[in-house]
């Protein structure tokens, strides 16, 4: 049976969350008609919708990021679009936008560059293209070719600790993962007793958002809370400490000098004061050694020597990025290098032989422990289009008459 003829884009963008979003910007700046016939797929068919879901189900009212990290070419976009609407600032100390003016934001972003809404597709495998290059993505509706593949998508492992496999079983009450829990479908949590496992923002927000529902919530971290502004120091995000990671040539040193720089979960110390004031019972350097069911929950026991029982387990425990779990990309998989998960990349993010670029944590190996924030969706943005269009778009973005004019 002959194949289904495919239609053959330039380029196409996996995925529609601020990184996706943050390509389609800058191609566009730099190329608009390359930018126009563009194909992005995103399950949902709707720009940002697992971010803005992300934030509803944790109750995020602010970002952790300051308000020059976004997905828009200019650096100031947000700030301007901020004072220009009269929106709710966080007042705090790096000027963090509040969650519904970075919504509104974006939304103003994909109107005035009047981007098409994405692709509502899963792809389901993606192969090289032997005539003419590129490479070949079946989805559920017609295939494409694309000259060029641009993975904004997220593709992660769930970190689960060993102690839950022994829980494993017809279920007595819930054991969930962060990425299961919604809080806004829970206005009242009075009388349950919930325990979150982990020490980073995601459980912050699960402790409090819990405890103004009116649980009694424990959050069990196996060391001691790290207090930090940012989950990676601002050296990061400059020559401070990129030179000498960028000049590196070891890819498995990279990713030691990454992976030891995030360091496991931090929160900023703004968020640490809203567990406070006995909000939230903290356990800190607390390892889980055991746990058990009970008839109405569970029972946690600790290397300290305490036990907690529970009615909920929440375990905001992370994700570690993985290309492999992208499992539309197998067929290439083994043309790629990677180590931990994450792939080898070039300077302008691409991976293995065929034309696959990748953005968010998969960019670590060149852009470092940050790849996989805002700040680091617009540094991939720059160096895919530089190397589709041959146009660096950090320099247009100074020039005036690339400047938007103010509304």
């Amino acid at each position: 049976m002959a194949s289904t003829p495919a239609v053959r884009v330039p380029v196409c963008v996996l995925g529609a969350g601020p990184h996706g979003l943050a390509a389609i910007l800058h191609l566009k700046r730099a190329d608009p008609a390359l930018a126009a016939e563009t194909v992005v797929i995103d399950p949902s068919g709707r720009w940002m919708s697992a971010w803005d879901s992300q934030f509803a189900r944790l109750g995020i009212d602010v970002l952790r990021s300051p308000s020059v990290h976004h997905p828009a070419p200019e650096v100031d976009a947000l700030s301007c679009f901020v004072a220009q609407h009269g929106l709710a600032r966080s007042g705090l100390p790096y000027d963090q936008p509040m969650a519904a003016a970075f919504r509104a934001f974006t939304q103003h972003l994909v109107e005035t560059a009047e981007l098409a809404e994405p692709l509502a597709a899963r792809p389901n495998r993606v192969t090289a293209e032997v005539d003419g290059g590129g490479v070949r993505i079946e989805t559920d509706g017609s295939p494409m070719v694309a000259d060029r593949l641009v993975v904004a998508a997220n593709p992660h492992r769930r970190s689960i600790p060993p102690w839950v496999w022994r829980l494993c079983g017809p279920a007595v009450a819930e054991l969930a993962h962060a990425g299961d829990v919604d809080l806004g479908s829970r206005p009242d949590l009075t009388g349950q007793r919930i325990t979150v496992v982990g020490g980073g923002l995601t459980a912050a927000h699960l402790a409090v958002g819990a405890a103004d529902r009116g649980a009694s919530v424990d959050l069990v971290a196996r060391r001691p809370l790290q207090v930090r502004s940012f989950d990676t120091d601002p050296g990061w995000l400059g020559p401070k400490y990129l030179r000498g990671f960028q000049d590196c040539p070891d890819p498995r040193r990279r990713f030691e000098l990454a992976r030891a720089a995030r360091g496991g979960g931090t929160i900023p110390e703004w968020m640490r004061d809203q567990m406070d004031h006995g909000r939230v019972v903290i356990h800190e350097g607390a390892e889980i050694l055991g746990a058990a069911p009970t008839p109405d929950g569970y029972c946690l026991g600790l290397a300290t020597g305490e036990s907690i029982s529970a009615h909920r387990v929440w375990l905001a425990t992370g994700t570690t990025p993985d290309l492999g779990a992208l499992r539309c990309l197998e067929p290439l998989l083994p043309d790629v290098a990677a180590i931990g998960g994450l792939p080898v990349t070039d300077d302008d993010l691409r991976v293995g032989v065929h034309p696959v670029y990748v953005m968010g944590r998969l960019a670590t190996h060149t852009l470092g422990p940050a790849a996989g924030n805002l700040w680091g969706a617009r540094q991939a943005a720059q160096r895919i289009t530089r190397a589709v269009t041959g146009v660096d778009t950090d320099i247009m973005s100074n020039l005036p008459e690339y400047r938007p004019a103010p509304r």
